[in-house]
């Protein structure tokens, strides 16, 4: 809970600064360049080098894990088209396919996880969220947005600009070092952790410094916002709540885990990488806020729903 209060905290304080002028119209370009450049990386390698000391591969792990993979795919499949049809401009598709592909998995999904299903369940939210959505967002995340957009300062190529970013430098770091049982201890652990619990009110005041709630504004994102919020809090959980029926999976702690987190907003940090590559970030912090909101409410009704079946 205390997660939830920090989200909106954080998301009404950047809406608020924003409004009484006490901060400059650059806040929240800087502050997306310390999370990009620290609080992630911290992340990163703090998490995914604790996670290798501590896992053990099951098989039971795979169908979770490549729940955000195929959302991903999925958003990338539908928007790219959608895109070519609607004559979007690369910068709106790209940002519809990072915020509808990319879910709020752990901080928002963690906290609503134990209050809807139980502490049982924060384990298996953990795992997509790391081997899923965390590792998503670092790698065809990060593609999608270099391919679709540009990130600040000289121009490079989709490639370099997914391998030179900090995040993902971070990921490669953090693969090598934990398939090697090494993690971070002691004084640097400490370290990392610290710039890592930075990321979410950061990222959050960044979002809602740069949000704009106003009529004219929801007119005009009326159509993707309406697209991006029915795929990502409608179609992906129906779509996998359909897979196990059909598959005939029985619906356990773990599936009921994976369909409620394919249903959770929209990742905080995907409105972050839209900004750094310069893609409709509007739209994208539009998406993150009104997401959050309603997930709430959807979450739990999706839960009700699978217990109904």
């Amino acid at each position: 809970m205390s997660n939830l209060v920090l989200i909106f905290v954080s998301l009404i304080c950047g809406y608020l600064f924003r409004r009484t002028d006490r901060l400059p119209a650059t806040t929240s370009q800087a502050l997306n360049s310390f999370i990009i450049f620290m609080s992630l990386p911290a992340l990163v390698l703090l998490q995914i080098t604790n996670l290798f000391k501590t896992l053990e591969f099951q098989w039971n792990y795979l169908l979770p894990i490549s729940m955000p993979w195929i959302v991903f795919g999925l958003s990338w499949l539908f928007f790219s088209q959608l895109g070519r049809k609607r004559n979007w401009t690369r910068a709106r598709t790209g940002a519809l396919i990072l915020i509808s592909g990319l879910g709020n998995t752990s901080f928002v999904g963690i906290p609503l996880l134990e209050g809807i299903v139980g502490p049982e369940a924060v384990a298996w939210g953990v795992l997509i969220d790391q081997l899923g959505s965390f590792l998503v967002l670092s790698t065809l995340g990060l593609l999608v947005a270099s391919l679709y957009g540009k990130s600040r300062g000289a121009a490079r190529s989709p490639l370099r600009q997914t391998l030179s970013f900090p995040p993902f430098i971070a990921l490669v770091t953090a693969l090598v070092l934990g398939m090697n049982r090494i993690s971070f201890e002691g004084v640097t652990g400490e370290i990392l952790q610290r710039i890592s619990l930075t990321l979410v009110p950061l990222a959050l005041f960044s979002v809602g410094f740069q949000l704009k709630l106003n009529l004219s504004t929801l007119k005009r994102y009326l159509r993707p916002l309406s697209l991006s919020l029915f795929y990502k809090m409608v179609f992906c959980p129906l779509f996998f709540l359909t897979l196990v029926w059909i598959l005939r999976i029985e619906i356990d702690l773990v599936t009921r885990v994976m369909i409620l987190e394919a249903a959770m907003a929209t990742m905080i940090t995907s409105a972050v990488v839209v900004s750094e590559f310069s893609l409709d970030e509007e739209l994208a912090n539009l998406m993150v806020g009104v997401s959050i909101l309603i997930s709430l409410a959807s979450v739990p009704l999706w839960d009700k729903l699978i217990a109904i079946l």
